[in-house]
């Protein structure tokens, strides 16, 4: 819901970091870009990877023209735009973080900007993630995460999930 509302009220561009094994967040964010005619650029080498596999296994269902190559963004209006990406942990290669340094070849931040950290900080990245988020807000973006906003997806299973499949 807070997703969807986000979207709805966003009139630039969405920059969502997330983690590349978590397919059903990745479908939710493409659902929801899909309701918004938005175009969805995929980028991270393990990312990409990832939602090709999941594809050709029928985990992920996407529209025909909804998927367009990172190279291709900046021929769309911003408020047609999706970026899901890696880097929401400020791992320095990751796409996020080259972003933020100016280092991405194809994507600047712009000043209606919205960036969505899909995930909480892992124990030990506090420091890296938060210049992560400084670095963001002096470009101009708006920044989102699970402190400001329930946008947490979490990749792990419950207890009782967890005592099951132990069990099995």
């Amino acid at each position: 819901k807070n997703l969807d509302e986000l979207f709805e009220d966003t009139d630039g561009r969405i920059i969502a970091a997330t983690f590349a094994a978590l397919i059903s967040r990745i479908q939710q964010l493409i659902e929801i870009s899909e309701k918004y005619n938005r175009k969805v650029a995929i980028d991270g080498y393990s990312m990409r990877t990832n939602v090709e596999i999941a594809k050709s296994l029928g985990y992920l269902q996407i529209k025909k023209d909804t998927l367009v190559p990172i190279n291709e963004i900046n021929n769309y209006p911003d408020n047609k735009v999706t970026i899901i990406c890696t880097g929401a942990q400020g791992e320095r290669k990751a796409v996020l973080m080259r972003i933020v340094n100016s280092e991405h070849r194809f994507i600047k931040i712009h000043k209606n900007d919205t960036v969505i950290f899909s995930s909480s900080v892992v124990p030990g990245n506090e420091r890296t993630v938060q210049g992560l988020k400084d670095g963001l807000y002096r470009k101009g973006a708006k920044v989102i995460h699970s402190e400001f906003m329930d946008v947490h997806a979490g990749g792990h299973a419950r207890q009782e999930d967890l005592k099951m499949m132990i069990n099995l």
